[in-house]
């Protein structure tokens, strides 16, 4: 890891660490803007975690080298602590309350996961600390009164949405009715995929569509997904949405593969945007389709001169495009960075009232995700933030739809040439 950026692996505590009393220290008014991250550093998810890692490598070098620290503060540097959360929600608690114990923290970022977000919102809530909650999309995270939880990102309950007006103009383009396209639903049984679920039946039933398959799978017991994919067939599915992590993906594909079982892929977001899935899949990840909160080349992203700045460094230092979980993460350090900025001070109560200040008109990083957004001052849900679709294309996700965000045109996931071609 970079200088400025710590770990913390999960159950270890820093040093000089204090026990949980449910208040925090007075930060001093020197050395660096200490921000805490929660991560999956390890478990089934760890991809997760590494992504994590890399947007705090991202955020470091800019703001420190390239924007000098925070001026308002005299220049005092950022620094990152990472602890791990483990990918088990159950565990993720301790190591949470633990990193927090131990010092002095103006915000927390993540956890990118909606069940380890649960977890920790009423730990972060105790010590009066900002948390802002990445790539975390259920939508229960705003919606449980904590007063300094804000959650950026478009949650699932607008992801099933889009994932359906996409559906519906992918069979505009194929000149067919939606209704002729047999829905299979595919899902991890943790928060986020539940989620993903009841908001795909409620909208599925409300246009009318025909969903003729629907299960859920425990992550831990998934080894084996021929069994499912068997099932997908008899079914008939023709377009499969699956709401599943990197592991479990690897696991569905592959033996789609080898059943040559090829639906449209309209994922629901997490590992169907990262480089994993490519590294799994080699070029056969040409054409899959998914949705997720943000897409690396989305026009709000490529307009950002800041953003692209960042864009470039992440690519040359790690070979890879900024993915689905490090982009949110990076979003999130830049809205408290500019809280900070704006007000001069590290005091966190403060900080979080900056935040419900916010928005695109006065803050030039909200245009990030689709240009515009604020906090809701009552829930710290960003009002503005709406999803997108992403096609894998030459090996990289790239968005597609809506079309006044897109930075590619859509193409035919059975030939991968422009429709009518």
């Amino acid at each position: 890891m970079r200088k400025g950026i710590f770990f913390i692996a999960a159950g270890v505590l820093l040093a000089s660490s204090v026990l949980f009393t449910g208040c925090r220290r007075e930060e001093p008014q020197d050395g660096p803007v200490r921000f805490l991250m929660s991560a999956m550093m390890s478990g089934p998810n760890a991809e997760s975690g590494r992504q994590v890692s890399m947007a705090a490598q991202t955020a470091e070098w800019y703001i420190n080298t390239v924007l000098g620290g925070f001026p308002s503060l005299g220049g005092r540097p950022i620094e990152f602590v990472i602890v791990d959360s483990t990918s088990d929600a159950a565990q993720a608690a301790a190591p949470f309350e633990q990193a927090l114990g131990t010092g002095t923290f103006s915000v927390v970022i993540g956890n990118p996961n909606s069940s380890i977000t649960l977890v920790n919102q009423p730990i972060a809530e105790a010590f009066q600390i900002p948390q802002i909650t990445s790539a975390a999309a259920n939508a229960a995270i705003s919606h449980g009164g904590f007063q300094f939880t804000f959650q950026p990102a478009a949650t699932s309950a607008a992801f099933i949405p889009m994932q359906l007006d996409f559906i519906e103009y992918y069979a505009g383009l194929l000149g067919i009715p939606i209704s002729e396209l047999r829905l299979g639903l595919v899902f991890s049984d943790d928060a986020w995929g539940t989620d993903n679920a009841n908001n795909t039946r409620l909208h599925v039933q409300q246009r009318g569509l025909n969903l003729v398959f629907d299960q859920s799978y425990n992550i831990p017991t998934f080894t084996d997904a021929t069994p499912l994919v068997t099932a997908l067939m008899h079914a008939g599915v023709n377009v499969l949405l699956p709401s599943s992590f990197p592991s479990d993906l690897s696991l569905i594909f592959t033996a789609m593969g080898v059943l040559n079982f090829n639906p449209l892929v309209v994922g629901g977001g997490s590992a169907m945007t990262w480089p994993s899935l490519f590294v799994d899949l080699g070029e056969a990840v040409n054409g899959l389709t998914s949705v997720d909160s943000w897409v690396w080349d989305q026009r709000g992203a490529r307009e950002h001169e800041g953003w692209m700045i960042m864009n470039d460094f992440y690519e040359r230092t790690f070979g890879e495009f900024i993915p689905g979980q490090a982009g949110p993460t990076l979003f999130s350090i830049m809205l408290a960075y500019a809280a900070i900025e704006n007000i001069g001070t590290t005091d966190p109560v403060r900080i979080r009232d900056e935040l419900r200040r916010m928005n695109a008109t006065n803050t030039c990083w909200f245009g990030v995700i689709n240009g515009y957004g604020s906090f809701d001052p009552v829930t710290g849900q960003n009002l503005g933030s709406e999803p997108i679709m992403m096609q894998w294309q030459n090996n990289r996700p790239t968005a597609v739809f809506p079309p006044e965000a897109a930075a590619a045109p859509l193409l035919n996931p059975a030939t991968m040439l422009p429709f009518g071609q």
